[in-house]
């Protein structure tokens, strides 16, 4: 029969003189060959729906007169396959024409995480929660770096669980449970809209959020300084970093990311903290010592970087101080930070000051109206603090701090 063709041999023969011509597979009924002078060919599907004809391009790679036979044989296989869905779909009703429109549309109007996250923040967080801020600091600090260049439609769990995973090594369960539940509301918002079809955090358990009274002894402080000294295995910046900590009292995540342009003489001044209140630390004789040593190793500005000269991730301290050699069970950042302020109470500072100097914030109406800085309430304690950790380290109650020095 003219103008068929049955298998790969006929489609390697088939050819015309004309602007183009069509071939009809006897073995694939709808399934027609497009043929060009030039050699090119084309798979088409004809079909009808409701009365009227349809002529529908597979969207296969085109052959060509150069196209082996085992090219063409895996063509046509395609071909037959993709036929026989699109007349299932037309069975249904669905024009396979228009289906392919809407999936072409629906990949090009799909928007990345961080593309979702400006309309998450501005359309649905800011209309609807006082806690906006804190949504946007978990966005951009948490999710954005990690998952942002991602289209919401190949977010999977898990991506969700690897993000709370990140957490759950860092020992911040609230944070992780906060994590869970900005999520939930950011996938929900993007069905809403309908981007999605599923929520990827739906059903994923928080976990217990306990009171941890965990501090440090003495003991445990020489242990630790000796395991960030000159005989470390850690990375110079990630043992200042873990110092830092015990001796400021601040935010793990916030000494990480501690930058030059912070530091004003014996300051250090943060605008952007996790509670979103702008913070002065008066530095210790101690902490500017760190500071000192870190210098030499800080990259584009950051005081404590990874590798890449950038903000370690949040991580970095919780890994180092686990794979610490503990006498006991291993402690966290967050202990140091707990050792600190608790240290400042058990040397006769009050409740406020303690919270001054961790940045907590002060919720009564008494806070609300309170503009005073506590600069110098702060700096006596930190400095007190300073006296007796060298104390601890070094015997005495004066004297140098004990140095870190890099191996080799």
């Amino acid at each position: 029969m003219a103008n068929t063709f049955t298998n790969h041999k006929g489609i390697k023969a088939a050819s015309t003189d004309k602007a183009q011509t069509m071939f009809k597979d006897t073995e694939c009924k709808g399934l027609y060959l497009r043929v060009y002078p030039t050699g090119r060919k084309a798979f088409i599907h004809r079909y009808w729906l409701k009365g009227k004809e349809r002529l529908y391009t597979l969207g296969l790679p085109e052959l060509t007169a150069k196209s082996t036979e085992r090219e063409i044989a895996g063509a046509l296989s395609k071909a037959r396959a993709l036929v026989a869905e699109q007349k299932a779909q037309a069975q249904d009703g669905i024009d396979p024409a228009i289906e392919r429109n809407l999936k072409a549309h629906k990949v090009a109007t799909m928007p990345t995480i961080e593309q979702f996250a400006d309309t998450y923040i501005n359309l649905y967080a800011k209309a609807r929660k006082k806690s906006w801020e804190t949504d946007r600091r978990y966005l951009a600090r948490d999710v954005v770096p990690i998952l942002g260049s991602l289209p919401l439609d190949k977010v999977g769990r898990g991506h969700v669980v690897a993000l709370l995973d990140k957490k759950q090594e860092a020992g911040a369960m609230v944070a992780r449970n906060r994590l869970i539940s900005l999520l939930s509301k950011f996938f929900n918002y993007a069905i809403e809209r309908g981007h999605i079809t599923a929520n990827p955090a739906a059903g994923i358990k928080r976990t217990k959020e306990t009171s941890v009274e965990r501090t440090l002894n003495d003991a445990e402080i020489r242990f630790l300084w000796e395991q960030t000294g000159d005989k470390t295995q850690l990375e110079p910046s990630t043992a200042l970093a873990i110092r830092m900590v015990l001796i400021t009292g601040q935010r793990p995540g916030e000494v990480a990311a501690m930058h030059e342009s912070q530091l004003q003489g014996d300051v250090w001044r943060m605008e952007d903290t996790k509670n979103g209140l702008a913070h002065s630390v008066p530095l210790s004789p101690m902490a500017l010592e760190i500071i000192g040593q870190a210098r030499p190793h800080a990259r584009n500005g950051v005081l404590f970087p990874n590798l890449k000269g950038e903000v370690m991730a949040g991580t970095i301290m919780p890994r180092a101080m686990k794979r610490m050699d503990w006498p006991d069970k291993p402690a966290t950042p967050h202990d140091l930070r707990r050792t600190c302020l608790t240290g400042l109470g058990a040397m006769g500072f009050n409740r406020l000051v303690q919270d001054k100097v961790a940045n907590h914030k002060d919720r009564t109406i008494g806070g609300v109206y309170d503009r005073y800085d506590y600069m110098a309430e702060k700096r006596q304690a930190l400095e007190a603090w300073g006296r007796k950790l060298d104390a601890i380290l070094n015997g005495h109650t004066g004297g140098n701090v004990v140095p870190f020095k890099i191996a080799g």
